[in-house]
This record gives structure tokens, C-alpha cells and sequence, in this order.
């Protein structure tokens, strides 16, 4: 018993000079400390995954989460150290709403963006071991990420969509874009 009272953090005679009771307050600190001493290792196990690998599927539109197969779960996991950490729009033009993901491969720690197509249920991973334009096979530079409408991207007069514009801050960054068959990169900045 006198361990009790010492996890507690109570000595036997402030019992007596409690005013709720040394029993009930006893009983209170008693549950306090069962708590947190059970709660403990649960909080420690996920402090050491990312919130996002924990929460992120609640966030993630279902449609998204059935496209992501096994065999991408396997090699790819969220990467949640800029926020948002993942984005919406019409990359591909046909007028449907796609999702950008940022995600970390696995076997190496590269990290990239998935882009899901919804019309097409495809993926397509720029980055994170895939090599793409001036943004290299990983994009652990990345800082700012948006996207933006297709009219910023002028070199391109027939582009329709949206584009994800990356960027390191304080340096370059670039416009990644849907050309009917592959994302291209065009720099900007340095």
C-alpha cells in the first residue's frame, strides 16, 4: 500500500487533511496514475510513426485509398513533414478531381508525389526513386508545394488542367505538369 500512496504522489498523513477525503482523493490519483501508466506505451509506440502514416487515411478520399494497391503500400508510405501533404486538382485535364500525395519509399527514404488519377484509377510517382526533370529522384528539398491553374503555364498554349507547382524555399523550384502521357517539369527560378 505504501507504494501506492508514493505513485501517487500522497504522503499517509496528507490523507487526513484532504478536503474531499483522503479516500477519494486516493481513489482519484490512483486512477490518474493507472491511466497514464497504461496509456504510456500506446502514446510512445506512435510518437515514432509519422501522425500522417497513423491519420492519414482518415483524410485521404476513399477513392484514392482503393486505388492504392498492396504492392504500393509495400514500397511507398506517407510523408507528412510539409503540410498539406497532399493536394487536389484536374492534373490530367479531364475534368475530374485527381490527388497529389506526398510519400517516402521505403527501401531508400526518397521522397516523391503520387499522383492518382480518377478518371484513369492510375498512379504516377514523380520522385521517391523515380527521377523527374531538374527535381531529381527525391524531392526531400521540397519546402512549398500548391497547385495552380494551367494558365501559368505558358510555354505550354494547349495545356488544359492544373499543374503542382514545387519549390525549395529560398531557391528554384518548378511546375509539374500532365503532357497526355507522362509529367514533365518546367524550372522556375534559378
Amino acid at each position: 500500500m505504501e507504494a501506492l500512496y508514493l505513485v501517487c504522489g500522497v504522503r499517509r498523513s496528507q490523507l487526513m487533511r484532504d478536503s474531499l477525503g483522503g479516500a477519494t482523493m486516493l481513489t482519484i490519483r490512483a486512477v490518474m496514475a493507472t491511466a497514464v501508466f497504461t496509456q504510456l506505451p500506446h502514446a510512445l509506440a506512435a510518437q515514432g510513426n509519422d501522425s500522417v502514416t497513423v491519420y492519414g487515411e482518415w483524410n485521404i478520399p476513399r477513392w484514392v485509398l482503393g486505388t492504392l494497391d498492396r504492392q504500393f503500400r509495400a514500397q511507398f508510405e506517407w510523408y507528412g513533414r510539409v503540410n498539406p501533404f497532399f493536394q487536389r486538382g484536374d492534373f490530367d485535364g479531364d475534368g475530374q478531381t485527381d490527388i497529389a500525395l506526398l510519400i517516402r519509399q521505403r527501401a531508400t527514404g526518397k521522397i516523391g508525389i503520387a499522383i492518382v488519377h480518377r478518371g484513369r484509377s492510375t498512379i504516377h510517382i514523380l520522385g521517391a526513386g523515380t527521377p523527374l526533370g531538374n527535381g531529381g529522384d527525391d524531392f526531400s528539398w521540397l519546402g512549398v508545394w500548391r497547385v495552380e491553374d494551367g494558365r501559368v503555364l505558358r510555354e505550354i498554349p494547349a495545356f488544359r488542367g492544373e499543374v503542382i507547382y514545387v519549390e525549395k524555399p529560398e531557391a528554384a523550384g518548378g511546375l509539374i505538369y500532365w503532357d497526355g502521357t507522362h509529367y514533365q517539369w518546367v524550372q522556375r527560378g534559378d
